[in-house]
């Protein structure tokens, strides 16, 4: 407190840093959210936005999906849609949970609904979450984004939006 000061004055100045706090803040969310950008898949109708930072290198002939990796090479993100080819979702679901294990991961975490399922897992340094969830016409969206251990903390925010953004089509929720 400044004993000098009216008691006014001493409110203003507190005012304006709070004010010039919140600017700041709203700035950055703002300009973090500008980075994303949307991503729409024609062939199966899911949409996700795609994080800042990463560059597209795979877009399948088949239009199923894409493939982006970090700027410094380390992430890789898989965005795609497949057909269902063991009977509906849950099989689906466990049949590619069974191609990572087979592949060496290791799942420390698994949240499953009837139409969603997460996972992440960890094999040797580096770390993999995985989304699934159900689409229409016997039909899955999928997203993988695999990246370094000690990067667990940078990556938690851009799981967390992929998460919430990757949607099935109006027509199928």
């Amino acid at each position: 407190m400044n004993e000098g000061l009216p008691a006014a004055t001493e409110w203003e100045c507190m005012h304006r840093r709070y004010v010039v706090i919140l600017a700041i803040l709203a700035a950055a969310t703002m300009a973090v959210a500008a980075d994303w950008k949307p991503y729409a898949n024609g062939r199966f109708g899911y949409s996700v936005d795609l994080p800042a930072g990463f560059k597209t290198i795979l877009v399948p002939e088949n239009g199923d999906g894409i493939g982006l990796e970090s700027a410094d090479g380390q992430a890789k993100l898989s965005i795609w849609g497949n057909y269902l080819t063991e009977g509906g979702f849950s099989q689906e679901r466990d049949l590619r949970r069974k191609f990572a294990i087979d592949d060496g991961w290791r799942f420390t975490y698994e949240k499953r609904g009837a139409s969603w399922a997460s996972l992440s897992g960890v094999k040797g340094d580096r770390i993999i979450y995985m989304r699934q969830i159900a689409l229409c016409d016997d039909a899955m969206g999928n997203f993988t984004l695999e990246y370094p251990a000690a990067q667990q903390k940078r990556y938690g925010p851009v799981i967390d939006r992929l998460v919430k953004t990757l949607k099935a089509p109006k027509h199928c929720e």
